[in-house]
């Protein structure tokens, strides 16, 4: 595991922005703090093919889509349908405040 997988991802986010064969997209923002996120996903066969985001916030909640990109792409989409927020939390690798974890689980 990462030191700080958070600070890793943040400053250096994998799968950020969008791409041109991504076949759906998701979008969600958090009122109460601003939050967005975008996903975008290539969804072949349903399989997650590749999955990408565009991130504005806090630094957890950017963190934490490009943490779940990386945990998400080549699965099956039945199994998707059942991440739990429990599941994104250990995803994430360190413990969150409550607090912070609505900006953890944005991107779920």
């Amino acid at each position: 595991m990462d030191e700080n997988p958070i600070l890793d991802h943040f400053n250096a986010p994998h799968r950020r922005g969008s791409f041109l064969t991504a076949t759906h997209s998701g979008y969600i923002r958090n009122a109460a703090c601003g939050d967005e996120v975008t996903l975008f996903a290539e969804i072949r066969d349903e399989t997650l093919i590749a999955c990408s985001f565009v991130a504005a916030g806090c630094m957890v909640c950017q963190a934490a889509a490009s943490i779940l990109c990386g945990h998400i792409e080549g699965k099956k989409i039945t199994e998707l349908r059942n991440l739990t927020a429990a599941q994104m939390l250990e995803f994430i690798g360190v413990p969150l405040t409550p607090g912070r974890q609505q900006c953890g689980l944005l991107a779920l």
